[in-house]
Order: C-alpha cells, then structure tokens, then sequence
C-alpha cells in the first residue's frame, strides 16, 4: 500500500480562515496519483487525539505543517505563533518517525528561523506546487532532495535552502477546491480564499510579500480564476477574498478577472473582498468590480504624509489619494483605508497630518495600525543587518530571532496609541490594530466580538463587519441582525 501524504493546517484562530496555500499543494499532489489526508486542526474538538488516531492508523512518507503567519503582526500584542507551530510539531514526532516538512508564507518570509524555532526536519519555501510532488518522489525512492528548488532541509548543524523557482501559474488548471470543507469554513465566518497572481515589485521598505513570493508579479489566467469561483460556488460558497497582495496591480489583469467573473454569470451571486493599491485605479475598474460581485476594498494607504509616503517607499502622493477618496464616495463604493503609524521618521506631527487628511477628506474607514514589523529580507530588514536603523527596534524577547520584532519610530515616544486615541477623539471611522477585543480594535487574531457578530450572522471581510458595529453604536443604534447562513 502507498504510503500516505499527511497535510496538517495549523491555524486554530477565531474567526477562521480557510487554508489555500496548503489546498493548493494538496491538489499537486491529488493531481499525481499520491495519497493525501488532510487533518484540519481548527474543527478537531482534541487535536491531539486527531493526530495519534491518524498517524497511528497509517503507512506516512511524510507529513507536512502549515505555517501561514508566523505572530499576528501587531506591535501591541505581539503574540509569536511559532510556539503552537513547535507543540504541533512536537506531537507529530511522538506518533511517526516520518519527516515533518512546513510550509506557507509565514515560513517562507524567514525559513531557517522558523524550522530552528520548531524543530522541524525542513520545508517548502515560495512555490509549492512543483516542489512538493517533486520531494514525495524523492521520498519514496530514497533518493536525495539536495537538487529539488525550494525545498530547505536540515544537514547536520546547518538549514540548507535550495535555490528558488518559480511555478508556471499559467499551466496549473482551475483548482478544484475539495480537499477541505470550505463550505464549512464560510459557515464559520470565514471568507474562502482564492488567488488570481503571485509576487509584487512594489518597493515598500517593509512588505514581506516580495520577500515570500518573488518581485515578479506572476499572473493566472482570468478564465481560471473564474472556474475556481464557479467549483466553490457549487459546494454552496459565496463569500470569498481576493488574497493577492494588490488586485490592480496590474489593472489589466484585474479588469479581466472582472470580465471573465462577469462573463461567467457570476457577478450577481458571489460576495468578494480584496486588497488594492490607491493607484492605479480608475473608473472603468471600479464598475467593473462592482459588476462582478466585489463588495468592498481594502487600500494599503500607510500614510497621507507626502515624507512619509517617500520613506515607506510608496509611489504615490497625499493628494492622489484624496481624489481617489473622492471618486470612491462618489461612487458609494464601500472601503478602508489601512495606515501604518511609526516608520522611520515618523513624529506626533505627520502622526496628526495623517489623520486630520482622514478627516478632511471624508474618509468612511481607516485603520491604524501602530509599528512595523521588521522581516528578514525586506528593505527595513536589511537597513537593521546593516546598521543603518539602531534605535527604534522593540521584542518581547530581544536576539531571539523567531520574537516578533517591532520598529518604532523614537519621535513618538513610549504613548503612541495615546496620542492616536486623542487626535481621533473616538471618531467611528478609525480602528486600531490593538489587543483583540479592545474597544475599537481590528485585531482578528481571537477577537471574541467578532466571534460573536459572525455567530449572530454577519458575513464579509472583518474590517468590514467590525466597522459597522462600531458605526451603529456611535450612532447609538441596536446593531441590525444579520440573516442566518444556511
């Protein structure tokens, strides 16, 4: 009997999320003739007890553990995930000598880190479609895996990492998403992810995007894409988000996935969110994504102070970002802002520049979130190798390389959530990315509100429901019930 594939999603946080990354690498593997048996953590009632009863019960080659972020990325809360990734992986080594092998962008963006912090025997780092199928054959066989791209393996005391390649998206047919019940997913509140590219050349001196999956953006057929949506709308799916870094990056693409959505009839039964730069966007766009069923916009702005934009390497100005604003409530066009408060050069006056233009520009939404997080391999990253950024730098558990670490900007002292709190003055359209459950904030990672509202029956992306609960109660209305989901 063929030994078996085993594929452990790791991310128990509620809300959910549904696992796309590994249902991709499970449809790799499907595709060639191996047997895969997928262990979905966040519906086991006794994960360990899951665990020992399949592994025990099965002839295993390996198995393999995703890690789709390694902390919750907030310079409040600072919570590190990699302890729960090293006790998964822990238990798994009680019940089978076969490799653990991880995978997912949180450990691509720093792979030697994660697997040492784990104790993992390696993983799969960017693409993994290819690699993936590539390492079963070399595993099965007895072969070595010293020549298979993107694969990192333990050799002695050292974390090797094979070199990079990318994945021809164009050849991958539509993903036919049944390896996981993503229908239960929705029920739970989750959007069902679906990705249309890979990869950003953006420049911003923070962004692991780049880092995780290339600086080449690598496009997927638009036809493609809209088969995915169709083969999830047939397990009875409806809401879904759009989990490229930047939609409209570039616009063209973004307005054929439109087309071909509205061309497949779809537009008018599907809820869809995603994210997208402030520019380029235009008109044709925006009706073009209303057509097609999108529901709302998630623009990563950072900041509406013009030094502030240069120095995060954004390339756009203040003022495009207004007219964008206006185009979009013109267009009634449903949207947050997201903001990053505390990079370099970041003082309590382009702190109140930001936000007053929030004001003045009649934004609907903003979030703040307060610290950047700083990865290996990012511009802000190698500015800290290097010496360039000292000061500035916080962790819960400084040297530790797999702490969650911080830069803040020292112009904004040790109160910078005081200082945003009373420049906003309790203004409904702002949302902190705080400690989960705090008042105001839109930190998803537990957050039991949100719990509750999806329970109640709210649907749609979290920034989107938690800001019209906030918005009904400062307007000192009973928040509207939300029909059931069936």
């Amino acid at each position: 009997m063929a030994r078996e594939v085993i594929l452990i999603n790791t991310n128990v946080l509620k809300p959910p999320v549904s696992p796309v990354g590994l249902e991709y690498v499970a449809e790799a593997l499907v595709k060639a003739g191996v047997p895969v048996r997928a262990i979905d953590l966040p519906f086991e009632r006794d994960w360990r007890a899951s665990l020992h009863k399949v592994l025990k019960s099965t002839e295993v080659l390996f198995v393999g553990v995703s890690v789709r972020n390694t902390d919750d990325c907030s310079f409040i809360s600072g919570k590190s995930f990699l302890p729960w990734i090293r006790d998964v992986v822990g238990e798994v080594k009680k019940h089978t000598d076969a490799p653990v092998f991880l995978g997912g962008v949180g450990f691509s963006i720093m792979p030697e880190v994660v697997v040492q912090a784990t104790g993992a025997d390696g993983g799969i780092e960017y693409d993994g479609e290819d690699a993936i199928v590539a390492l079963v054959k070399a595993l099965a066989s007895g072969t070595d895996y010293e020549s298979i791209p993107n694969v990192v393996y333990r050799q002695g005391d050292k974390i090797i990492r094979n070199p990079r390649q990318n994945v021809d998206l164009s050849r991958i047919p539509a993903r036919r998403r049944n390896v996981f019940n993503n229908k239960l997913y929705e029920v739970q509140g989750a959007m069902v992810g679906i990705e249309t590219k890979r990869g950003c050349g953006q420049k911003c001196i923070y962004c692991a995007d780049p880092v995780a999956k290339g600086t080449r953006t690598r496009l997927r057929p638009p036809h493609l894409v809209a088969q995915e949506f169709s083969n999830l709308m047939t397990q009875g799916v409806t809401y879904f988000h759009l989990c490229d870094h930047e939609f409209n990056l570039p616009i063209s693409h973004a307005k054929e996935v439109c087309q071909a959505l509205i061309g497949s009839g779809l537009g008018s039964k599907t809820h869809w969110y995603t994210y997208c730069a402030p520019v380029p966007f235009d008109r044709e766009l925006a009706l073009l994504m209303k057509s097609a069923g999108c529901k709302g916009i998630n623009f990563g702005v950072d900041s509406l102070d013009d030094g502030m934009l240069k120095r995060l390497g954004r390339n756009y100005t203040s003022d495009e970002v207004r007219r964008l604003a206006e185009f979009l409530n013109s267009e009634g066009i449903n949207y947050l802002f997201d903001f990053l408060v505390g990079g370099p050069g970041e003082t309590p006056e382009t702190v109140s520049t930001t936000i007053e233009r929030v004001k003045q520009y009649n934004l609907k939404g903003a979030g703040m979130a307060v610290g950047v997080r700083v990865y290996p391999g990012t511009r802000l990253g190698r500015h800290l190798e290097t010496g360039k950024v000292k000061d500035g730098l916080h962790s819960t558990e400084p040297g530790n390389p797999a702490s969650p670490l911080f830069y803040l900007s020292p112009a904004l002292g040790e109160n910078v959530t005081g200082i945003i709190r009373e420049l906003v003055d309790d203004d409904p359209r702002f949302m902190v990315l705080a400690a989960p459950g705090e008042k105001g904030s839109y930190n998803y990672a537990g957050d039991d509100l949100l719990s509750r509202l999806i329970k109640e029956g709210a649907r749609g992306a979290y920034w989107d429901i938690i800001r019209k609960y906030q918005t009904s109660i400062s307007n000192n209305q009973v928040p509207t019930p939300f029909p059931p989901l069936d």
